[in-house]
């Protein structure tokens, strides 16, 4: 892991708040409250803030909507379309003029007075999204971010909030924008503020500065409790401010002397295990990597990766990093709703598969390069959004690691890795290595072969010649992902039918991931290739994934807008639960949410349509439940019902699940009597599906990275641009 520099930093923003307080001494007063809730024991703290709860029953009024200015199809916008042909309007329903959403003068024919300026004009040489800018679009003038992006959250409530207020409210305080539940473990785990509850996140207002969030109604003691509901979010201090005691701190409790010039013959980093008699007596003069000149260990190093490395990429506030194949999206509502190519798997892509993985479009608009990356795919806002999208984000442990979903996990490094590194060791220059570690984080990629984007962009290429694994295709931080396949307890691999497959069969692994060819044109649907082919290895990807399913046939509006509560853990969000859909073993589906965010009585999903408007979820008069597609017309699968798969009568009977789940506490198992839940071994109030659902499960290995903290970077939140 690559951590960047120590730096004296730019004069910071200040918190926005009801009164105005130094950034740092308001966070140093939430940092003392938090540790004191630790001794009173008093996790119930609520927080009144009569302006915040006045705005957001007047955002939520009836007439809200109409009160803002009007996106107005008449307005005028000859003067876009005259240079824009075929940008058509991405609203699939009503007709928005294009100055309604972007601003600008749609009157005027000449690009100098129809577009707005840019305060920071050489971060913006093209109209494609600019790589890595993160606090950019913080500190770029308002006017432009809107003409770039009108779904960023600063101006989205002028533009997307016009018709979409309460969505644009909750969005605003998800755990998508505030990322709170990857703070607030952060924090805790290393020993930055002594409360397990959550009180960092991250959000900004209108003109950039870092603010303060608040529930609204404040959550009571219990559902602090038991729904990880939270009062209040703060900006993370810097790690300037206070010298912390985290866990790591154990190997740094050093010599005093500790500087590179006294080190063993002047490393800076003596080596473990030799005596150093310069050295303090127990003191052992090593540390998790150098700082800055002068710096010492004062400097935490977790609080300083959190605030500058690409571990921590930015989410909804700020646009994706645009610079590696799997980090290409835009910033808020335009985030999902914009689709990127990422990625040429048909899996993870769907109909988008075709437009590559270089974050190119397929627009008619002249005006848009075809062969420059950051660029949305079309001028159309998708609710079919495929789940290569939501991968930009969570193609990473803290959040929320999918890659599993498609067979996938951290590379280790030496499978197949003869094509993966130079014949002869690189020696890069300082230049060389700050460009790659910008991208990629890994200190390995310096000296490797993937360091290269081309490289990256095509190392999927090889998967028909590799022997062990398969790599994916989209590099989120530029990292290589490789596939996880079914094996004996030897370690070969079986096929679909548990076959050994003999190690040297040739091309063993050719068409495991399907990849699309490019094309100019999105096709309506994408027919997915069979996994259970004889003789071919079988990638473990998720069965849901295997029938071509997404993240958004199962989380749906809530799960991905948020309710406009602020929650500390990733899974006290979620609306759905697996038996919403496939039932118990003694009850069939009720096809209402029952997850812990779920609204009270649940969601009934009969009531949703799909992007075609025919009903996601219908029962049929044979008393099947079919689900359809979201990105794939015409596409549906019939949802199977656990308490078929327990009934000896029912076609779809499966002894081994039927015992499972109709095993009683102590033992004792009836196939055909009746079932009381309350004696269950396994019942659903005890434990969840994929407890045994699961079939394998991630490493931390190739995530916990080697540790460079003494280059000088910028930092990636809070902070002027």
């Amino acid at each position: 892991m690559v951590m960047q520099a120590y730096d004296t930093p730019r004069a910071s923003r200040r918190i926005r708040t009801a009164g105005r307080l130094p950034a740092a001494a308001l966070i140093l007063a939430f940092l003392f409250a938090a540790s004191c809730l630790r001794f009173s024991g008093r996790p119930d703290v609520a927080v009144e803030d009569a302006p915040a709860a006045a705005e957001f029953a007047a955002a939520r009024s009836p007439t809200a909507a109409s009160a803002r200015a009007p996106l107005a199809a008449a307005a005028p916008d000859t003067g876009c379309i005259s240079c824009h042909h075929n940008a058509t309007d991405p609203h699939q329903t009503e007709r928005v003029s294009c100055v309604g959403c972007h601003g600008g003068d749609g009157a005027a024919t000449a690009k100098e007075a129809a577009h707005p300026e840019p305060h920071y004009k050489k971060k913006w040489p093209t109209s494609a999204n600019p790589p890595r800018s993160y606090m950019l679009t913080i500190e770029e003038d308002i006017a432009w971010i809107r003409f770039v992006n009108p779904g960023d959250l600063r101006v989205a409530e002028e533009t997307c909030g016009g018709c979409h207020a309460n969505i644009r409210l909750n969005v605003a305080k998800s755990v998508m924008t505030t990322s709170a539940p990857f703070w607030g473990v952060a924090a805790y785990a290393n020993g930055i503020v002594s409360s397990k509850f959550t009180i960092f996140g991250e959000s900004y207002a209108r003109d950039g500065t870092p603010q303060k969030v608040n529930a609204v109604p404040a959550p009571t003691a219990a559902e602090q409790v038991a729904q990880s509901i939270v009062p209040f979010l703060i900006p993370l201090p810097h790690f300037e401010i206070s010298h912390t005691g985290n866990i790591y701190r154990v190997f740094e409790q050093g010599s005093r002397l500790g500087t590179a010039g006294l080190g063993l013959n002047g490393a800076n980093s003596p080596p473990i295990g030799i005596p150093d008699k310069l050295e303090d007596g127990g003191k052992p003069n090593n540390r998790l990597s150098d700082r800055g000149f002068g710096t010492l260990n004062r400097v935490d190093l977790p609080l300083l990766n959190v605030h500058k490395t690409r571990l921590n990429d930015p989410h909804l506030s700020f646009m994706g990093t645009n610079d590696n194949p799997g980090d290409y999206r835009s910033s808020g509502c335009t985030a999902c709703h914009m689709v990127y190519a990422n990625d040429r798997s048909v899996y993870a892509s769907g109909p988008y598969a075709v437009a590559g993985n270089r974050g190119r479009t397929l627009t008619d608009d002249p005006t848009i390069p075809k062969d420059e990356s950051g660029h949305p795919i079309r001028h159309k806002f998708a609710i079919g959004i495929p789940s290569s999208q939501c991968m930009t984000c969570h193609h990473h442990q803290p959040n929320s690691f999918v890659n599993s979903f498609f067979g996938f996990t951290m590379w280790n490094y030496e499978s197949d890795g003869q094509a993966m590194w130079p014949l002869e060791e690189r020696d890069p220059s300082n230049a060389e290595m700050f460009e790659i570690i910008d991208r990629n984080p890994e200190a390995a990629a310096q000296r490797s072969l993937w360091g290269d984007y081309d490289f990256l962009a095509e190392s999927s290429a090889q998967n028909a010649s590799n022997k062990h694994t398969i790599f994916a295709d989209y590099h989120g931080h530029g990292w290589i992902f490789r596939g996880a396949f079914k094996k004996d307890r030897k370690g070969n691999l079986l096929d679909a039918a548990g076959a050994v497959i003999p190690y040297d069969t040739p091309s063993k692994f050719a068409g495991v991931l399907p990849l699309a060819k490019e094309a100019a044109a999105l096709p309506k649907s994408v027919e997915l290739p069979l996994q259970d082919k004889p003789g071919k290895p079988v990638l473990l990807q998720d069965v849901h994934a295997e029938v071509g399913m997404h993240c958004v046939d199962c989380h749906f509006e809530q799960d991905v807008h948020g309710n406009g509560k602020l929650y500390a853990e990733y899974q006290a969000a979620v609306e759905i639960r697996c038996q919403d859909c496939h039932g118990t073993a003694t009850e069939f589906a009720s096809l209402r949410t029952s997850g812990p965010a779920a609204p009270e009585g649940g969601r009934n999903l009969r009531e949703m349509k799909t992007s075609w408007h025919p009903r996601r979820f219908e029962e049929m008069n044979d008393g099947r439940i079919v689900q359809r597609s979201m990105l794939h017309e015409g596409k549906e699968w019939v949802i199977s019902q656990v308490a078929d798969s327990v009934d000896p009568k029912h076609p779809d009977y499966n002894a081994e699940a039927a015992y499972a789940k109709r095993v009683a506490k102590g033992g004792g198992f009836d196939p055909h009597g009746a079932v009381d839940p309350a004696k269950l071994a396994h019942g659903d109030d005890r434990m969840e599906c994929y407890s045994c659902h699961s079939s394998w499960v991630t490493a931390c290995f190739g995530c916990h990275l080697p540790q460079q903290a003494n280059w000088r970077t910028e930092q990636h939140h809070f902070e002027d641009y």
